[in-house]
């Protein structure tokens, strides 16, 4: 008999560690049924898994600390000389943007070495994944950077323009059930990379919709509401490139974006708002809905993000 594991718990207990009881159960399952004692496994040594994170509402934030107790924020590892890394597994999580990855995370793997006998990727997408996962394990084996795994996952979707937070919040996208899953194949050091499903989009559009989406500016983006304004500064701290400034006059937002949405997500006062890019059109489907992952504080993203001391 198993024991009642709600009568032995003092504490309710969290979704992380739900997720992890989760993950880990399945794993330690698959072990067995393939003929793999889980009592020899947990005798070895405890491998050390590395995962790398871009984060700006908490979504990837979230699955990186779902992953592994040893997690990097990728912007403040940009700060660095050394980009060498070695462990026994490595992975990555970032979010989808237009069908690629963040220009930071491009840049990180551009610039850095990595070790591992296992690589692995998560990519957090909010309506539709496209090939994205194709299009990264491309783009990081023509810089030598070789995945064993690389699989989308569904979240809250956190692009303004399109979509509106209240709503979006409502939908059951099973996140944590294919959470749960990928947590127990990366276990198992499953290899697999999810086949794209582009839809009505062609490859070409797909590269007009990156274009699009890349380069932008914090000037062309970002609208700042002074009335509003308190100059907390906390869009200063979560912006991984440092664009936004505190001054005599407010807020100002100057430099190239990331196109992250932090800012904007991330005041308190809702005094930061997106540029409407097509005249005629609003720049935000809902300017008064914004969104932060529920179980990541604001401070756990200016540590991740922020570029100032």
């Amino acid at each position: 008999m198993f024991p009642n594991i709600n009568e032995n718990m003092k504490t309710p207990m969290t979704r992380r560690e739900a997720l992890k009881r989760m993950g880990a159960f399945a794993a330690l399952l698959s072990l067995e049924l393939t003929g793999v004692s889980a009592l020899t496994s947990c005798s070895n040594k405890k491998a050390r898994r590395i995962i790398f994170f871009f984060t700006a509402t908490g979504n990837s934030l979230f699955v990186a600390k779902m992953l592994s107790d040893e997690i990097l924020s990728i912007p403040q590892e940009l700060k660095k000389n050394d980009l060498v890394y070695e462990a026994d597994e490595i992975g990555f999580v970032f979010p989808d943007y237009a069908a690629s990855a963040p220009l930071i995370v491009r840049e990180f793997i551009s610039k850095a070495v990595f070790r591992a006998p296992y690589i692995f990727s998560v990519i957090t997408y909010g309506n539709f994944a496209a090939n994205v996962c194709e299009w990264w394990d491309k783009f990081a084996n023509e810089r030598g950077l070789h995945q064993q795994y690389i699989k989308s996952l569904m979240m809250v979707d956190n692009y303004l323009p399109v979509f509106d937070m209240n709503e979006q919040i409502t939908i059951d996208k099973h996140t944590d059930e294919n959470l749960a899953t990928i947590i127990q194949e990366v276990a198992a050091h499953e290899e697999y990379i999810e086949k794209g499903d582009l839809g009505r989009f062609s490859e070409e559009g797909l590269e007009r919709l990156r274009e699009s989406h890349f380069p932008m500016t914090a000037q062309q983006l970002i609208d700042v509401n002074h009335d509003k304004c308190i100059s907390c500064g906390i869009c200063t701290q979560v912006c991984p490139h440092g664009n936004l400034k505190l001054s005599s006059e407010g807020v100002i937002a100057d430099g190239s974006c990331e196109f992250c949405l932090a800012c904007v997500h991330n005041c308190t006062q809702k005094a930061l708002s997106l540029k409407s890019r097509m005249e005629g059109f609003p720049g935000e489907r809902n300017p008064e809905a914004r969104y932060r992952h529920p179980e990541i504080s604001i401070n756990e993203i200016v540590r991740a993000n922020q570029q100032r001391i």
